[in-house]
């Protein structure tokens, strides 16, 4: 068994404060993430974020568990760690900078893997952390306009509180009224065109 590290960033066009409390808010943050509906809050400590805080979180994917998540570094704005008390023994960092154009999070995970399928392993953590760091982008700079409140609002109150199936479902239905109004528009133009030629 080897140590394995992810590191992965993103820039995002909000304050850090903001940016760092949706980091700190852990079921917003596991809203995000593409693992959500495998994974649940279970409890908190009351007073987390602090250093030595603890929650737990529910895996409800193959055998279902559930672990124990300690703090282990917190800066209020700047960074939060985290250690997993799972096989693999993670241990997660999430480092906010300013930047000219907002906040640049870095994110950071160590973990033991198996030798034989760490490749696969650490390509499938890369993929969910950079499908992860992507939400969290989209969602954080849902605040540039009155219009993108209201989304976020919108994604605040119903979407983000669905399972990914019933996201899919949800996202397939409106694809389907997009793809039928442009097919209705389309007709409507050719009927108005074959008009004018009869």
């Amino acid at each position: 068994m080897g140590l394995a590290k992810v590191v992965e960033w993103i820039d995002i066009q909000a304050p850090r404060a903001e940016v760092f409390k949706l980091i700190v808010d852990i079921e917003r943050r596991m809203q995000l993430s593409p693992l959500w509906g495998i994974a649940s809050i279970e409890a908190k400590s009351n007073n987390y974020p602090n250093r030595g805080s603890k929650y737990l979180v529910r895996h409800l994917a193959g055998n279902p568990s559930v672990y124990q998540t300690t703090i282990t570094d917190y800066e209020r704005d700047r960074k939060l760690s985290y250690c997993l008390d799972v096989d693999q023994q993670t241990s997660v960092t999430w480092l906010l900078n300013d930047i000219p154009r907002g906040t640049r999070i870095i994110y950071m995970e160590e973990y033991h893997v198996e030798d034989e399928n760490a490749d696969q392993f650490n390509r499938s953590v890369r993929d969910v952390v950079k499908s992860w760091l992507s939400n969290i982008q989209r969602y954080a700079e849902l605040r540039q306009s009155t219009f993108k409140r209201i989304i976020r609002w919108l994604v605040d109150r119903f979407y983000l509180r669905l399972r990914p199936e019933q996201r899919r479902v949800i996202v397939m239905i409106l694809v389907m009224q997009f793809v039928s109004f442009i097919a209705f528009i389309m007709a409507a133009l050719a009927m108005g065109i074959a008009s004018l030629f009869l």
